[in-house]
């Protein structure tokens, strides 16, 4: 609704006092109003100087006339005040997309009302194509992600456009809140099935996941926020901005946090500590340079996941065969049983400098180069006895003991994985924009190298107490005086990628074809330095990615879209390297000699854009070839094998909904997402039978699994002047753990709850707010995802008919308990 009063402006009369200050009143007027979101107003003014606040768009209105002139033509003249408060789609759990495939897409009105401590993963929960997995309420320990029936790997991420973990051994989602502090993000979008042509990925069959952060403010100051809440969970929170510097055109602000919480089961204490800094500085309106900085140290204790039957037996007051937790003891017959030995530390730093330079009106330049590092030690511990001791493949005679001699005593002993993962890159890229074509053409180079050390080394046999990972002195030495290691390999790649796009606009750019093409090369290189075969292994990749997206905007409310990309997945670094047990001496991980994934995809989509209501709907179809899977393999002497294989087809077809409002009674804005997936696996998984011959389980046809056929979700937020609230639940459905789909998890429903109220301003405290935040309303007790699959749970006969071994029994996330958040915060 709005609300237009117009004060005409009489040449002949004098401007009295009286009258400048009615017209001073209904600017004020029309200034809270707007700022409140109750009304759009349009009032008059007759003294040109006024200034509007910063929250509310502002036009001038003015009847032509000369200078000096207004009064005379007896036109009014008028400031309209437009209000944005309050007004994003849904509370900001949907943005209203424009790109030629699907988005989905939360926004900063949303993150703003959710817990401080949520990580990434935690925000975009309610979106239609994600399948998020957490049990940790405090956000540090993170989490996994499948979409559109492909896992976490299968997801690239960006952060400010630099990549996260490319080619890395584990999914960078697991690890995505480490890299910013959601205070500071301003978008996290999901593009399931897409990237764009310019984006340094290079596995993101299942789309990318990016985050955006805020922009330095233009003028001084900052915010502070504080949390306490279930689990003794705290968290402390300062960012501070510095305006534009002189007159340099220089903006910048840098924040720090602390979280610090107690895990909701289990023993130890989590703790968090993190950087962010960012510094923009532009020349003109066609160059800038973009510098993002952060750091971020964490310290955490692994969980133990249960099976299914352990999970169960726990929820029914039983006493499963394996506790769900770690022991709050050390036990000397079982040091990996205590909780002490499972400390994981890692630190983060990671930088891009965005460089964009206008050449001309028609061309740009961008270079983007960028570099992380993140190390990270997880610990663990084991007993292991003299003269059963081996070096990869080889036995080796260890002093466990310390006595000068080589017995058959045994000895408690600490293993601490330490890994290095460096990588860095630069993607550069020529644009050019005419009046009905615009286009890219680029390369983008990146290289990454990953290291795992597991030495061997002492600790106190009574207590369990560990030495510090990088305390050399205290690792154990083989007889020629090196140190012995239980794992030691190192895994590199170098990529080369050229890039081109252009994009031609129809019907006064109503309409627009769009084609692309990107050649992707990679070299990969596996070195053990362990005794055994295959110690060196390497490969070399070519592929190319085409893609294609044709959208038309039928009207101003209504836009169809077409999107077909081709996608390309090379296997890890590390998953080339043979890998051996220190115990046996037998093959733990075979080397992989696999061919690359290979994805094509089409979209379909639709999306109407009215002024209540916001539509988005997309149907899907992917086919798959050499999908790559670790799966758990047996040899003929049925030991358990972990290796990279290429299990066939996989075809998804399905649909994405999402509608919202805005404000509907200016008070509502409902939020409704919902997805169907259907997808099949397309051939039989190869295994090893327990007689030692190769066959096939009868997986043709079966669900793939972490594949939910249908989720959904429905959120509201309500205001009411400086109140509001936000609520959501999610449904997700079935889930299959294993290939053979002989076990699942049942449905589960999530959900939280924010209530927050803003305060007037009060000295420095431009805007005081207290909020509360909520998890598991209903204190639902169960499995809320698959930590880790299995081909089989049961024993099984093969297509040839050889008897194949279990393949070892899923892993669940158990649902975290209720929680509570209460924070303080304010911007200054």
């Amino acid at each position: 609704m709005s609300f237009h009063v117009f004060f005409p402006v009489n040449a002949t009369r004098p401007v009295s006092g009286r009258a400048q200050w009615s017209g001073k009143n209904c600017l004020v007027m029309a200034t809270v109003l707007g700022g409140l979101g109750i009304v759009d107003t349009a009032c008059a003014r007759q003294v040109a100087t006024a200034t509007p606040p910063s929250s509310a768009g502002v036009a001038k209105k003015a009847a032509p006339a000369p200078s000096g002139a207004t009064a005379a033509t007896g036109r009014p003249e008028s400031i309209d005040v437009i209000a944005r408060r309050n007004n994003a789609p849904g509370g900001g759990m949907m943005r209203r997309e424009t790109a030629a495939h699907a988005v989905q897409t939360v926004t900063q009105d949303y993150i703003a009302m959710q817990s401080p401590t949520s990580a990434p993963l935690d925000l975009i929960r309610n979106l239609p194509s994600v399948n998020v997995s957490s049990s940790d309420p405090s956000g540090i320990d993170g989490g996994a992600i499948s979409s559109r029936g492909l896992n976490d790997n299968d997801i690239g991420v960006l952060v400010n456009g630099m990549p996260i973990a490319n080619g890395s051994t584990s999914s960078a989602t697991g690890f995505i809140q480490n890299y910013v502090d959601s205070n500071n993000i301003a978008a996290e979008s999901m593009a399931p099935g897409s990237t764009s042509v310019g984006a340094p990925l290079n596995s993101a069959a299942a789309g990318s996941l990016e985050v955006t952060t805020r922009a330095p403010s233009q003028k001084f100051g900052g915010m502070i926020s504080g949390s306490y809440g279930s689990f003794d969970t705290s968290r402390e929170f300062l960012r501070v901005d510095s305006g534009e510097i002189g007159h340099s055109g220089v903006t910048s602000y840098i924040s720090l946090s602390h979280t610090r919480a107690e895990p909701w089961r289990g023993s130890g204490i989590s703790d968090r500590k993190h950087l962010d800094y960012r510094l923009q500085k532009k020349f003109g309106e066609n160059t800038s340079i973009d510098f993002f900085l952060g750091y971020n140290h964490s310290h955490n204790f692994q969980n133990r996941y249960p099976t299914m039957a352990n999970l169960k037996a726990d929820m029914d007051g039983g006493k499963p065969s394996i506790p769900l937790n770690y022991d709050a003891g050390p036990i000397p017959t079982s040091p990996s049983s205590y909780y002490g030995v499972h400390a994981n530390d890692k630190d983060t730093f990671y930088a891009s400098l965005p460089v964009k330079v206008g050449l001309t009106h028609q061309l740009s330049l961008s270079i983007v180069p960028y570099y992380e590092r993140s190390a990270f030690t997880e610990n663990t511990a084991a007993r292991l006895r003299e003269g059963h001791t081996y070096s990869g493949s080889e036995s080796v005679a260890v002093d466990l003991d310390g006595n000068g001699k080589v017995t058959s005593a045994y000895q408690d002993v600490s293993e601490p994985a330490i890994s290095l993962n460096q990588q860095g890159g630069v993607v550069s890229s020529l644009h050019w924009h005419l009046r009905n074509n615009e286009g890219q053409a680029g390369y983008w180079y990146e290289q990454s190298a990953y290291s795992l050390r597991t030495p061997v080394q002492r600790m106190n046999q009574t207590n369990e107490g560990q030495y510090a990972d990088n305390d050399v002195a205290s690792y154990y030495r083989l007889a020629n005086g090196s140190i012995y290691y239980a794992t030691n390999y190192v895994g590199t790649y170098r990529s080369h990628t050229g890039f081109v796009e252009d994009t031609q606009y129809f019907l006064n750019h109503k309409m627009s074809v769009t084609a692309g093409f990107k050649i992707f090369t990679e070299e990969l290189t596996g070195q053990s330095n362990l005794p055994g075969a295959n110690s060196r292994m390497t490969s070399h990749f070519v592929s190319p990615m085409p893609r294609f997206s044709w959208s038309w905007n039928i009207s101003r409310r209504h836009q169809v879209y077409i999107n077909a990309e081709g996608d390309f997945r090379a296997p890890s670094p590390e998953g080339l390297v043979t890998r051996y047990s220190l115990t046996t001496g037998a093959m733990t991980t075979s080397g992989a000699n696999v061919k690359p994934q290979y994805s094509i995809k089409e979209e379909l989509g639709y999306r109407y854009s009215g002024k209540f209501l916001i539509a988005d709907v997309s149907l899907y179809n992917f086919n798959i070839t050499n999908r790559l899977l670790t799966l758990n393999t047996y040899t003929s002497n049925n030991d358990a094998v972990s290796e990279t294989v290429n299990a066939g087809g996989e075809t998804i077809r399905g649909v994405d909904l999402m509608l919202s409002t805005r404000p509907l009674l200016h008070r509502f804005r409902p939020y409704v997402s919902f997805e169907y997936l259907h997808a099949t696996m397309d051939n039989n998984l190869p295994a090893a039978a327990e007689n030692g011959q190769m066959d096939y389980l009868r997986t043709k046809g079966n669900t793939p699994v972490m594949t939910p056929k249908v989720m959904f979700s429905l959120g509201t937020t309500y205001n009411e002047g400086p109140f509001f609230m936000n609520v959501s639940v999610h449904y997700t459905g079935r889930q299959y753990s294993t290939f053979m789909n002989d076990e699942y998890m049942n449905h589960y429903y999530t959900d939280t709850l924010s209530l927050g109220y803003h305060f007037p301003k009060i000295w420095r405290a431009q805007s005081p707010t207290f909020q509360l935040n909520f998890t598991n309303l209903t204190g639902t007790y169960k499995a809320a995802g698959v930590y880790s699959f299995s081909t089989n749970a049961h024993p099984t006969y093969g297509l040839n008919g050889n008897r194949i071994a279990g393949g070892g029994s899923p892993l669940y996330y158990p649902m975290a308990n209720f929680s509570m958040i209460g924070t303080v915060s304010t911007s200054f």
